[in-house]
């Protein structure tokens, strides 16, 4: 049953209520630090996007491919530790997806994937570069099939006036310079073909 509500109850209702308000306003006005920056753009280099694995021997036909791959996608974010003199550090995280593909000349039903991950500076200058390897299985019938690894993380010196807007991730296949030549080739072909 509901009565009347008291002047006393009431009274403390709305100084709760003003206290409130009063805090919020407080905030508003207190000055907060805008975020550190953005996270730094992650592509992938175009010449080691794709790689080819051809048996041995100097056959470089369809025919000759025991695996292929491809990097389809990266993904990144970061965070920053930064101090009140604006330096500290940003870290990064990178995942990176590829599309791997067994070839007609693949016996053992595996192939061997190994990309890198580069921090480059706003000059285009590389900061630290890793290699990573990954191995598909192609078990059965299986041709195709999606890998992804651990997330890379990067840690980033960050100085006054800086943020990730300065840095750019690269990422690709680790090639050979036969893998190397072989790409651009085929980039050659397909652009004479337009």
């Amino acid at each position: 049953m509901s009565g009347p509500v008291s002047l006393r109850a009431w009274a403390r209702g709305f100084s709760l209520a003003l206290l409130a308000a009063s805090l919020a306003a407080c905030s508003a006005f207190e000055k907060k630090e805008p975020p550190p920056g953005p996270c730094p753009r992650a592509l992938i280099l175009s010449d080691a996007a794709a790689m080819a694995q051809f048996r041995d021997g100097p056959g470089r036909d369809l025919l000759d491919v025991s695996y292929s791959g491809r990097v389809s996608r990266v993904y990144s974010d970061c965070f920053y530790e930064m101090k009140k003199d604006k330096t500290g550090l940003m870290k990064a995280r990178v995942l990176i997806a590829i599309d791997a593909e067994r070839g007609p000349a693949n016996r053992d039903r595996t192939g061997v994937y190994r990309y890198f991950v580069t921090l480059s500076d706003s000059k285009h200058e590389p900061i630290s570069k890793n290699v990573f390897e990954l191995v598909a299985g192609f078990p059965g019938n299986a041709a195709r099939t999606t890998l992804t690894d651990d997330s890379v993380e990067l840690t980033v010196p960050i100085q006054a006036g800086q943020s990730g807007r300065d840095f750019t991730i690269l990422v690709g296949f680790q090639l050979t310079e036969d893998q190397l030549d072989f790409n651009r080739r085929l980039r050659q072909e397909r652009e004479s073909n337009r």
